[in-house]
């Protein structure tokens, strides 16, 4: 880690990298869901979720909020509530350094892993967009961002630090881990589920997929709004990526990407995506 960077950040990665020990659960699950924030994680999980529900005959998702699909894909400390389907959970967890080393890995039996990201530029302007009601700060403000992590739920910070880990894990383990982007689901949602549930040995139904694709749109969605869930899930920004990363903004984003990131996976971190 470059003495250049802010103390503060340097002191939450050691954290990170050395006490967070959550990864150590993932060993009893069939397969571990992990993403970005402000990456379609709703989305996908519900796609999967009815997919599944579907193959297996059981009960659909009532909604799309992250509890009502906690049944299907939950989170690490859940308890199984149909045995009958396979186990998975999800996670925006930033892996401890164990997870490097293939010796760790086989010793906590880590599953197959889908990363579900998405173009930092977006990811940045959808969650100032979705929380902008709550963290009240303007844009430059947000895009500087907290070294330390403490003020905002994500940031560039918390991108690099979440890039940086899990592309030093897919890079020791490519076979361990299914890099999925947002924008080729938004392109082929098809192809997406089927990878992942090749990843995962879901053996989904092809009718079961159908199902999923069409409960997935935005429109269809909009009629599962979980009343008691967090707001702003399914935004339409209004402003575009080209107006947002312009002039001082695009200058400071490409000075903080250059000094944080150590991975891309797979993109053109300069460039917004179509």
């Amino acid at each position: 880690m470059s003495q250049t960077l802010p103390a503060a950040y340097r002191a939450r990665v050691r954290n990170d990298n050395w006490h967070n020990y959550s990864v150590l659960r993932h060993g009893a699950f069939d397969g571990m869901l992990v993403t970005s924030k402000n990456s379609g994680t709703h989305w996908l999980k519900y796609m999967l979720a009815i997919a599944i529900a579907d193959t297996h005959g059981i009960e659909r998702p009532k909604y799309f909020s992250e509890n009502a699909v906690r049944p299907y894909i939950g989170w690490p400390k859940d308890k199984p509530v149909f045995p009958q389907i396979p186990r998975l959970a999800f996670s925006h967890t930033i892996p401890h350094r164990l997870a490097d080393w293939g010796w760790a890995r086989r010793l906590a039996s880590l599953p197959p892993y889908v990363l579900a990201v998405r173009h930092p530029m977006a990811i940045l302007a959808s969650h100032h967009a979705k929380w902008e009601y709550d963290i009240q700060v303007d844009w430059m403000t947000y895009l500087e961002g907290d070294p330390a992590g403490k003020q905002y739920r994500c940031d560039i910070y918390w991108l690099a630090r979440f890039w940086n880990r899990w592309g030093d894990v897919r890079h020791d383990a490519p076979g361990l881990i299914l890099n999925v982007h947002y924008e080729d689901t938004q392109k082929d949602a098809r192809a997406v589920l089927e990878a992942v549930a090749d990843h995962w040995s879901l053996e989904l139904a092809p009718d079961a997929i159908d199902a999923a694709l069409a409960a997935g749109t935005k429109s269809e969605m909009a009629k599962h709004t979980d009343p008691e869930a967090e707001p702003n899930v399914l935004q339409n920004r209004k402003t575009s990526l080209e107006e947002l990363f312009t002039g001082p903004a695009m200058d400071l984003y490409r000075k903080q990407v250059r000094a944080l990131f150590r991975h891309d996976l797979g993109y053109d971190l300069f460039t917004p995506p179509a």
